[in-house]
């Protein structure tokens, strides 16, 4: 009977950890928001993001960035769905249809995104998961302005 409740215990933990999202791994609403005020801020403060930067700055400003980002990355991450219940969908392409993304933005981008994840310490398997749904989104956007 007790190697029952510890095979019991252990397939409760891994169907726990299997419906986990990222959205909890990172620490939920919180979490979310130490990403993008970690990132805002290489951005802002560092060579690698200034073309990140100069392109927000551009647009509505980085305020409106960090507000929007957080919305973003809550449902992308499997939390709530804040950027599609206030725009109405959360396609990246048509977030980004106004801006002309070159692969110059776009590795600034990814570099200072690998830098934010570097400081918050997240663990090496969440930092290859997330830089790699990054890179697929980067890769979409910078082939749309090139169309």
């Amino acid at each position: 009977m007790i190697v029952a409740d510890v095979v019991g215990v252990s397939m409760q933990q891994a169907v726990k950890t299997r419906r986990e999202t990222i959205y909890d791994q990172i620490g939920g609403a919180e979490g979310v928001n130490q990403l993008v005020e970690t990132f805002c801020t290489i951005l802002e403060t560092t060579e690698v993001g200034k073309p990140v930067f100069l392109l927000h700055l551009r647009g509505h400003g980085m305020a409106h960035a960090r507000m929007e980002q957080f919305n973003f990355f809550s449902g992308m991450f499997g939390g709530p769905k804040l950027y599609a219940e206030k725009w109405g969908h959360s396609n990246v392409r048509q977030i980004h249809a106004h801006v002309d993304i070159t692969e110059e933005v776009s590795q600034a981008w990814l570099t200072s995104m690998s830098m934010a994840l570097d400081k918050l310490s997240y663990s090496p398997e969440l930092k290859q998961q997330l830089m790699q749904s990054f890179t697929d989104m980067a890769a979409i956007l910078v082939r749309q302005s090139q169309s």
